[in-house]
């Protein structure tokens, strides 16, 4: 389990990637469970993970849900003022609580996290969401990411776009098509990119 301490000698060096700063962003995050999802866990993560987290200074709003074709994936985002707060985060007394829930509950190693520089920021409020994350190798016009995730209907009711705003992996993109509710999203036949989940979200 990462340290503060740790976790301080890194955030010196991401100080120094100043694309990154003094913008809002949206991490998201999907973890791999160990274990099928039980009621009993499902609460047991909400209190000591996604609580806990969401409760950081700077978050502005927190999803997160389940994917819908597989339990397992559990996907979480947080709207930040700016990013500088989620690394203030790792010096409060909650990350040591929220690592500790990410080490019983998910699959060991790094999960599929970045931070994205959505324009306008922060995540769609749409209660369904297929999310696509892929590198694309280069940095390019937003519109040109947009049109790689496409549906058979064009039926979402909203859709963003970004690249990551990452030291090293700006070049790693997201889109996210929103929906009012499932059928809709399997209506639209959406065609998928890299890892792509659809995600019934809850917020806070």
């Amino acid at each position: 389990m990462a340290t503060a301490e740790q976790m301080k000698q890194y955030e010196e060096v991401l100080k120094t990637h100043t694309p990154a700063l003094n913008k809002p962003v949206t991490e998201i995050v999907i973890f791999r469970t160990k274990e099928e999802i039980t009621e009993e866990t499902r609460t047991a993560l909400e209190r000591d993970f996604v609580g806990p987290s969401s409760r950081g200074k700077g978050v502005r709003a927190t999803a997160w849900g389940y994917a819908l074709d597989d339990p397992r994936t559990f996907v979480i985002a947080f709207d930040w003022e700016k990013i500088q707060y989620h690394w203030d985060f790792w010096q409060t007394p909650e990350f040591a609580t929220v690592m500790g829930a990410i080490d019983k509950w998910f699959v060991p190693g790094r999960p599929l996290v970045r931070h994205y520089d959505f324009n306008p920021p922060g995540l769609l409020k749409s209660k369904f969401v297929s999310i696509s994350i892929w590198d694309e190798g280069e940095e390019k016009d937003v519109k040109e990411i947009k049109s790689k995730v496409n549906s058979e209907q064009q039926g979402w009711e909203a859709r963003q776009a970004g690249f990551a705003a990452d030291m090293g992996e700006m070049t790693w993109c997201a889109v996210v098509l929103g929906y009012g509710s499932e059928e809709a999203a399997r209506a639209d036949g959406i065609q998928p990119k890299g890892v792509t989940h659809l995600v019934q979200l809850k917020r806070a």
